[in-house]
């Protein structure tokens, strides 16, 4: 294909990953395939491409949110002995930490999602991201002990 260089590069720009750039440049010539009885030939410019890149993208991403978010629901679901109020500051404290999650680096937020969220072991992840299980181990151990510290932080200014 005569943009597949081009198409490359607008992918990895979009998600910042090599492995996700690739799936989305899949996903973009599926999307075309499954259109080529629809599409014309004048319609296929680079323009045409990118814009079909950058929705399939950010359908993608609208998906992985709300999937996110439900995950979050279904796990801050306390016990139905608690008081009303522990549920709600359980519920605050799993948004906030959701938000922090949302503003880590693409590398961090994946892993760190696919390993606490999704409840991946490092062997899936390493087959899911390409890292060495040592790397996605440390990775896990600092992105927790960043997300821990910067929580700490909220609440003392809260506290004050």
């Amino acid at each position: 294909m005569p943009y597949h260089r081009m198409l490359y590069r607008v992918a990895y720009r979009l998600t910042g990953n090599v492995q996700e750039a690739e799936d989305l440049l899949q996903d973009t010539y599926m999307r075309l395939w499954q259109k080529r009885e629809q599409i014309t030939g004048e319609a296929l410019t680079e323009a045409y491409l990118v814009i079909v890149m950058k929705n399939l993208h950010r359908d993608k991403m609208r998906l992985k949110s709300i999937d996110t978010s439900a995950d979050l629901t279904e796990r801050i679901e306390p016990p139905d002995d608690t008081r009303p109020d522990e549920n709600t500051e359980r519920e605050d404290e799993a948004f906030i930490m959701k938000d922090l999650i949302d503003h880590l680096p693409p590398r961090e937020r994946k892993i760190i999602t696919m390993y606490l969220l999704e409840e991946q072991s490092y062997e899936e992840i390493e087959t899911t991201t390409g890292l060495k299980q040592g790397n996605i181990r440390q990775i896990v151990m600092r992105t927790r002990q960043k997300l821990k510290e910067q929580f700490n932080k909220l609440a003392k200014t809260w506290m004050n």
